[in-house]
């Protein structure tokens, strides 16, 4: 039987957490063909990958982009869907492709994510459908392909952007937005991030930095200066596990600003 979902699973050094994504996806309702894309990996990684995928291909690291690497996959996948997912991120529920599949039943929809809140910090209660405008009014809020989906015919006319540094998931749901698709964010396809963004604040400020090169690169950003910096420091509002003095002091709070500033000039 053909398969519904080919799942693309990007990974490097991931052998502490692929096994756990590897298995959740072989536990989904919708049984998946896996393809994972290694760029370098030297620690147990391949050896896992080899035991779940249905195919597992090597790319030199340096030679990869995001965007490259999921064409390669992409290049590869059978099913009419792909689907995009980190090593290191974990689908929070065994529905996670069958609802992701189920939005393709409306013909605009070009592909879909999991997101919490709007970009005002509103949280998203039911699936939301982004248009053009709305992507332009709010470019660092959209597609993200740590645990993302998308129609194969799609990318077959509109594939990634091979050459952007970071954002080619932005930078492509812009492409496809103004062919007049949609894509639709679904709080209940859900998939978190944080817990690899935990590195130090050198870490933090690259990827900051990397962001909002790229997102400058196809967006017309207005400009950013140290004041604009310095009041965001000042007077952006903490979440709830943190204080307003501990987000004011915070020297990889810091990092992030300054990697913005840098990017952005």
């Amino acid at each position: 039987m053909e398969a519904r979902a080919s799942v693309i699973v990007r990974a490097k050094d991931e052998g502490r957490t692929i096994e756990r994504t590897l298995s959740l996806l072989r536990a989904q309702t919708v049984e998946p063909e896996i393809i994972v894309i290694d760029s370098g990996s030297r620690d147990r990684t391949l050896e896992i990958a080899r035991r779940y995928c249905d195919r597992l291909i090597q790319i030199p690291a340096p030679s990869f982009t995001y965007g490259k690497a999921l064409n390669i996959g992409a290049k590869a996948a059978s099913a009419p869907v792909h689907f995009a997912l980190s090593a290191h991120c974990f689908p929070q529920r065994p529905d996670w492709i069958e609802r992701s599949l189920a939005h393709y039943e409306r013909g605009e929809v070009a592909a879909t994510n999991g997101i919490q809140t709007f970009p005002d910090g509103r949280p998203v209660r039911e699936p939301f459908y982004q248009d053009a405008a709305y992507a332009r009014a709010h470019p660092f809020w959209g597609l993200s392909n740590h645990a993302s989906s998308w129609r194969a015919s799609v990318w077959e006319e509109l594939s990634f952007d091979e050459q952007i540094d970071y954002a080619e998931d932005r930078e492509w749901s812009w492409r496809v937005l103004d062919a007049g698709w949609r894509v639709v964010f679904d709080p209940a396809l859900w998939v978190d991030l944080s817990h690899s963004w935990r590195g130090g604040a050198h870490d933090l400020f690259n990827r900051k930095r990397r962001e909002h090169r790229a997102v400058a690169s196809f967006a017309d950003l207005p400009p950013y200066s140290f004041r604009d910096c310095v009041r965001e420091w000042w007077s952006e509002r903490p979440d709830r596990r943190h204080s307003m003095l501990f987000h004011r002091l915070s020297y990889r709070r810091w990092a992030g600003l300054l990697g913005t500033y840098v990017g952005r000039r």
